[in-house]
């Protein structure tokens, strides 16, 4: 199964996948994964397997099931954040694995140690990469080539059978104020060319992201600015990222909710 995200507009498939592993696990009761874990995200592989990543000691480890979520691996760390990370309001780590069994892991995080001593530091979007199955991370990518313009850190993830991670995220590098929507394709260990996909998005909801069988991304995210009635609007791509149509609007009626 492909990862795919549903950000804010999208919560059902999230909820979906959540579901999964609660239906896995006997009646009488549930599983534990972690304790005093926070932001959780699960994906599962073509084969049925589970790999939930979240925020544990200021870290984002993760932890895989093969036997229906009855139980589960010791945790892995999948990026090192010196204990530093924080999550809340959509602002978690993300998971996807494609055929392969190669583990993608997202997550909104500030590296520099001086804007560390920031009240609000400004986080960047980091990639790693496990080739293992889970078992071990590469080095985290930054995903934003723009250096401190995703200061909300709301971002999704897909992750293509053929091991394609296509990122979507708020950046505000072309704004004084607000934010635009870009996104980046990971591929062969490598970050893609950033590209901006939408303008002037909501400021405080994660944009939406999923991948067809063929590889191809859509992207879904909810307008902002100052209407009494923002739309939700997507876009697709047909060539698996390197170019995208026109957004349209995905509602019919007025969603009547301001920002």
């Amino acid at each position: 199964m492909n990862n795919q995200g549903p950000g804010g507009v999208l919560m059902g498939m999230r909820n979906l996948l959540l579901a999964v592993i609660l239906l896995a696990v006997p009646r009488d009761g549930s599983v534990t994964v972690s304790a005093d874990a926070s932001q959780p995200h699960l994906a599962a592989d073509k084969d049925g397997a589970f790999y939930c990543v979240y925020l544990h000691g200021g870290n984002v480890e993760l932890r895989t099931s093969t036997d229906d979520g009855k139980s589960w691996s010791d945790a892995v760390i999948a990026i090192d954040a010196k204990g530093k990370a924080r999550g809340g309001m959509q602002r978690g780590p993300r998971v996807g694995v494609d055929d392969k069994k190669n583990v993608y892991v997202t997550v909104p995080h500030c590296f520099d140690e001086a804007e560390q001593g920031k009240k609000y530091p400004t986080s960047e979007l980091w990639i790693a990469i496990s080739e293992d199955g889970g078992k071990s991370f590469g080095k985290p990518l930054q995903v934003n080539e723009a250096a401190k313009k995703a200061p909300e850190a709301l971002h999704w993830m897909a992750v293509s059978a053929n091991g394609e991670a296509h990122v979507a995220w708020l950046d505000m590098r072309d704004q004084q104020k607000g934010q635009d929507l870009y996104y980046a394709k990971v591929a062969g260990g490598k970050v893609g060319k950033n590209v901006k996909i939408g303008g002037a998005v909501c400021e405080c909801c994660a944009p939406g992201i999923a991948v067809d069988g063929k590889g191809n991304p859509l992207v879904i995210w909810r307008e902002g600015g100052t209407k009494t009635s923002r739309q939700i609007f997507m876009t697709r791509s047909s060539d698996g990222g390197k170019s995208w149509k026109a957004p349209a609007q995905v509602n019919a009626g007025e969603t009547k909710v301001p920002n």
